[in-house]
């Protein structure tokens, strides 16, 4: 019964290690902001990872070299509020401002 439970425990924390690892390249593009189609490839490369190594290799370089753009959008509301903002506070001319503000008003969303 002893050497059961060695093994057992054994198995566990190798697991318990598997597991963790294929969560690094994910918890990377978590916090990096990573989000969409980008993500969902580097947790399915990543989980793959355990059947084919060289995609967790693969998800973890993709997590450090995608750029995470999730919460960093700003609509162009709130480009235009802080075109305003500068405006008002003198930090850039009307010719700048009208500038600015046409070609934000030109783009489409």
């Amino acid at each position: 019964m002893g050497e059961f439970l060695i093994v057992f425990g054994i198995m566990f924390l190798a697991m318990a290690l598997l597991v963790g690892l294929i969560y690094i390249p994910i918890m990377i593009a978590n916090a990096r902001g990573i989000c969409g189609g980008e993500r969902t490839a580097i947790i399915i490369l990543s989980w793959f990872g355990i059947l084919f190594g060289i995609t967790w290799v693969v998800a973890l370089i993709l997590s450090l070299v995608w750029r995470g753009e999730c919460g960093m959008r700003e609509s162009n509301l709130d480009k235009l509020d802080k075109l305003s903002r500068l405006y008002k506070s003198h930090a850039i001319s009307r010719a700048e401002y009208e500038g600015i503000k046409k070609k934000l008003l030109s783009k489409e969303q």
